[in-house]
């Protein structure tokens, strides 16, 4: 299950060495995202609280091991227009569309 407390762990640990903050986990919130009846994004997204960062008050991730085992780890602060796990993940994919067309070519 992807909640145990290893994932847990290694997502607090992520938001922390990116964002230089204390981060806490408060809950997992389920999200799954339909764009014209197709399903863009379904998964959990882990919450946590944050101590110490100067701009949110909260951070959204969600991670998976990658082929090599190793962790790929998405982090987004709650800084608006972010305001839920559902519009973090909604970021998060629209900064990888932007990113995707950048590395192609536009």
């Amino acid at each position: 299950m992807l909640c145990d407390m290893p994932y847990v762990a290694e997502l607090r640990s992520t938001i922390q060495r990116l964002h230089h903050c204390e981060a806490s986990h408060t809950r997992t919130e389920a999200v799954k995202e339909v764009v014209n009846g197709q399903v863009l994004w379904d998964g959990k997204v882990e919450v946590f609280a944050l101590l110490g960062h100067d701009r949110a008050l909260r951070c959204y991730a969600w991670g998976h091991l990658d082929d090599a085992g190793l962790w790929e780890v998405t982090t987004v602060l709650a800084i608006p227009p972010v305001v839920s796990a559902s519009t973090a993940v909604l970021a998060a994919v629209a900064a990888k569309i932007r990113e995707n067309q950048a590395t192609d070519g536009g």
